[in-house]
């Protein structure tokens, strides 16, 4: 009997909308919290509330992992309709999302639970291969296998326009030392073994820092595989983005780019202006 496949991933995690509906691509939404209130990030909310959420109550919202309970009941639907699933969720080193799905699917033998170590699209060059070895009818253990490896190679770099976004308490942030240092100037972060790191500042004007943030980025990369590159932003001008597509082509000159409003939970952690590069190297 032909094996039915269906991916899915956590909401932590960003995927272009055309790639989701050609593939049947299902999400886990995340839990984002507005001060004592919360929302699934199913659809009921979107990207710029949480801005006007800051702007109104000079207050971050923050992300927090669905339940084991609400896990399991999300794997449940699938596997009464006879799917093996494959799930990709964020990377395990910034969000409990990996250990809940783990512990969520203990009971089952037909859902495979896959570490990104990434967040937002840096997650999307996995779920993308997975769900495109699905359609070819590849058996689950070697999407797993094939896909589990993708995820070392995955590289991820995160341009953040304003630091005002960046939650000082949580995961993905740069202690008060770091932020004092980048008073009045735009940090970079790069994800690294599944951890975020501070790297380079640059000079607050966003139009500026995007294309020389790319370019820094890009001259130092080896190995790329240039088949695809994803350039995700949480809030800015299409002119800025034009420029930024420019630059990656004459840089790099990708065959596809790939660009992306990223999510609810991305826009937490980065506000309006957040600039997000992604790209796999080769196999060794």
């Amino acid at each position: 009997m032909e094996e039915k496949i269906v991916v899915t991933y956590d909401s932590g995690l960003d995927v272009d909308p055309e790639i989701v509906k050609k593939y049947g691509i299902k999400k886990l939404p995340v839990i984002i919290k507005f001060g004592v209130n919360e929302s699934l990030d199913d659809g009921s909310i979107n990207p710029e509330e949480i801005i006007e959420y800051f702007k109104q109550e000079n207050d971050l919202a923050v992300t927090a992992p669905p339940t084991v309970q609400d896990i399991f009941r999300f794997f449940t639907k699938f596997a009464h309709m006879g799917y093996t699933v494959i799930h990709v969720s964020t990377s395990s080193k910034l969000s409990s999302s990996y250990e809940y799905a783990k512990s969520a699917v203990e009971s089952f033998n037909k859902i495979h639970i896959i570490d990104s170590k990434a967040y937002s699209v840096g997650g999307m060059p996995i779920i993308l291969k997975a769900a495109q070895m699905a359609a070819e009818g590849t058996r689950s253990e070697e999407i797993v296998e094939h896909c589990t490896n993708l995820a070392n190679r995955v590289r991820m770099h995160v341009l953040i326009g304003n630091v005002k976004y960046v939650n000082t308490r949580g995961q993905i942030s740069f202690g008060k030392n770091a932020l004092l240092s980048v008073l009045g100037r735009i940090p970079s972060v790069s994800i690294e073994d599944g951890y975020f790191y501070v790297k380079k500042n640059y000079p607050s004007n966003l139009e500026k820092a995007a294309v020389k943030f790319i370019d820094d980025i890009l001259k130092d990369a080896r190995g790329l595989d240039r088949s695809q590159f994803y350039l995700g932003h949480t809030g800015i001008a299409d002119s800025i983005l034009e420029d930024c597509r420019k630059e990656v082509n004459q840089v790099s000159d990708f065959d596809n780019i790939i660009t992306l409003r990223c999510g609810c939970s991305a826009t937490t952690h980065y506000g309006d202006g957040g600039l997000l590069l992604a790209w796999v190297e080769k196999e060794a």
